[in-house]
């Protein structure tokens, strides 16, 4: 003898209703609004903070090829165009371009550097004491030199 079900259609029913779909896609979403201000806020202390390593190595790079070289090199932050360019000081040629805005890897909001141009000479020497801010989302880290050709990174 074969039983017969009184509604064979809800049997064979399987899978999620659509409120149950709905409920679970607004859990998410609420979820992933919650993470990301964080994940964002992250990615743009770590973007200042690769710069300013980068910055700072820089600057000792151009140091070290003063002494090299026995030449003087220029250093010119250009804040308008967010970036530091090492210039060879005698011939005028460019040693290398630092973009740190938005077209780079960097996206920084601000890249000031005080005085805008110093010169590093060949015994080790700047002409002045340099102060490098970088910033991007509210956070801002800072790169000195000092006369003396001592880079140091502080926050």
């Amino acid at each position: 003898m074969i039983t017969r079900l009184a509604h064979p259609t809800r049997a064979l029913r399987a899978g999620f209703s659509l409120i149950e779909m709905m409920v679970t896609v607004s859990m998410l979403g609420i979820m992933v609004g919650m993470v990301a201000p964080n994940v964002s806020k992250d990615i743009s202390h770590s973007r200042v903070n690769s710069a300013t390593r980068v910055v700072a190595a820089d600057l000792e790079q151009a140091l070290s090829m003063a002494a090299r070289q026995r030449r003087p090199v220029r250093v010119v932050f250009d804040g308008s165009a967010k970036e530091i360019r090492l210039i060879d000081r005698v011939s005028g040629n460019l040693i290398s371009r630092r973009a740190l805005g938005d077209l780079s890897e960097y996206k920084l909001y601000s890249v000031a550097g005080s005085p805008s141009t110093v010169d590093l000479l060949p015994h080790g020497v700047a002409t002045a004491p340099t102060i490098v801010t970088l910033s991007a989302g509210g956070y801002s880290r800072t790169v000195t030199m000092t006369r003396g050709g001592h880079v140091r990174v502080s926050p």
